[in-house]
């Protein structure tokens, strides 16, 4: 399990390392990307359902080190959620779990560039394909709704996590480590800015970004342990067939069978502006 421990060091080596970039003022990309949001773990099937689209957006600064490599450092959010109903698999169906949670995350990037960015020449207006890589924190606090009431699953421990039953469940943290990868371009518009597209895998490490990630609890234990409603919201097939006997312990709740942690998208139009060196001059459009 990820150390909170390690989320004080990184974010402050992730800020030190742009202030440093920031004073180097070489050749700096200050922008937004406007997009979406798409996650991909137990209550979507492996898959990514395009009805639950919604969306992202981040703030990002880059800097190109040369015409082959950049890195980036990015703030994002997006919003995501999953539903057993939407399911092909009748499994599921009988699970009948649903999820949503926004997501907040602070990353770095590094970027190599398939095709050269001319930094010298800012006349030119290349086409900047990329692929970057790299790592960052993010928060999540997955919710499910049940007769027009919300309630925050991870406090409620749904698999028994916590329970004097159940010691060596132990409770997920909201905040978690993932790792960003994907493909991007971009290309200039004019002397000072650029756009183009970004999509981009995150890779978490954990499985309960959707709250689901082991085994059934007995239903007495939630109950006893976190109460009602705790027990009513971690097994929901009785909703779907009322003559259901519900799950044993022994059952996986997740049925996952390609990746042992969840993962989530964020996709989109990228807008930058691009600072200068000293001794580059103005963009034209300011003489």
């Amino acid at each position: 399990m990820f150390s909170m421990n390690l989320v004080k060091p990184l974010i402050v080596f992730i800020i030190i390392t742009l202030t440093y970039i920031t004073a180097k003022a070489q050749q700096i990309e200050l922008g937004m990307l406007f997009g979406t949001s798409h996650y991909l773990g137990d209550l979507s099937d492996e898959k990514i359902n395009f009805n639950n689209t919604y969306f992202a957006t981040s703030f990002f600064g880059r800097y190109n080190f040369s015409d082959k490599i950049a890195v980036k450092g990015m703030v994002s959010y997006g919003h995501i959620s999953g539903d057993d109903k939407q399911s092909s698999n009748e499994v599921s169906k009988l699970r009948n779990l649903n999820f949503f949670t926004d997501i907040y995350e602070f990353s770095a990037h590094f970027e190599y560039n398939l095709l050269k960015n001319d930094l010298k020449n800012i006349s030119n207006r290349p086409f900047i394909p990329y692929v970057f890589a790299g790592i960052g924190v993010f928060n999540f606090n997955p919710k499910s709704d049940s007769v027009g009431k919300v309630y925050e699953l991870q406090p409620l421990a749904t698999e028994g996590q916590g329970s004097t039953t159940y010691n060596e469940r132990k409770k997920y943290n909201l905040t978690e480590i993932m790792i960003p990868f994907g493909i991007g371009f971009r290309t200039r518009i004019s002397d000072a800015f650029l756009i183009g597209f970004e999509t981009g895998i995150r890779y978490t490490t954990t499985n309960y970004l959707d709250d689901v990630g082991g085994f059934y609890a007995d239903n007495n234990v939630v109950k006893s342990n976190t109460g009602a409603t705790a027990a009513f919201l971690s097994d929901r097939s009785t909703e779907i067939d009322p003559t259901h006997i519900r799950f044993k312990d022994t059952v996986l709740r997740s049925n996952k069978q390609n990746f042992e942690n969840d993962l989530y998208f964020i996709s989109g139009i990228t807008i930058s502006y691009m600072i200068r060196s000293r001794g580059q001059g103005c963009p034209t459009f300011f003489n």
